[in-house]
């Protein structure tokens, strides 16, 4: 399958998953593009996930995740700020920070996190992957272990 087909592909499986679903599904692609320093987070006791659903705690990369399909604006832009701020309150070792979502978000978005959260959080790293570069990230996976092991070729 070439690399653009099999991206596609990939979008197709993304926009499907909400929920819990989706966080596991970023679960596993921390845990391929940090091998042996991701750490996946859920939610436990009165504190819930502390604003961090997964991070490497050599690396200092944090990671957010939420399926934002048809999700209003203002609704997007308060979970990134919130997600962000929360996890800044609890951790002050975060060198970046990655909002993780299955959908690509408007641009009024994208200036709200360079205009507003990025100059107030200047020793922090502000990513937003969006359906796209999630799509990428996942299919360069998919073609190294396709290289790797040409057994795999076959699925």
């Amino acid at each position: 399958m070439d690399q653009n087909s099999l991206r596609k592909l990939v979008e197709g499986q993304l926009l499907r998953l909400e929920g819990n679903a989706f966080q596991d599904c970023m679960d596993r692609l921390g845990l391929e593009l940090y091998p042996g320093d991701y750490q996946p987070v859920r939610a436990a006791g009165p504190k819930g996930d502390t604003k961090n659903d997964g991070y490497c705690p050599r690396a200092w990369v944090f990671f957010a995740a939420h399926a934002t399909r048809g999700e209003r604006i203002d609704k997007t832009k308060a979970k990134i700020r919130g997600d962000l701020e929360g996890c800044l309150q609890e951790r002050r070792d975060v060198k970046v920070w990655r909002f993780l979502t299955n959908d690509t978000l408007p641009g009024e978005v994208d200036q709200f996190v360079d205009n507003e959260l990025r100059p107030l959080y200047r020793g922090v790293t502000v990513e937003v992957w969006g359906l796209k570069r999630l799509a990428d990230e996942i299919s360069k996976l998919r073609r190294r272990f396709l290289w790797r092991d040409r057994s795999l070729n076959r699925a």
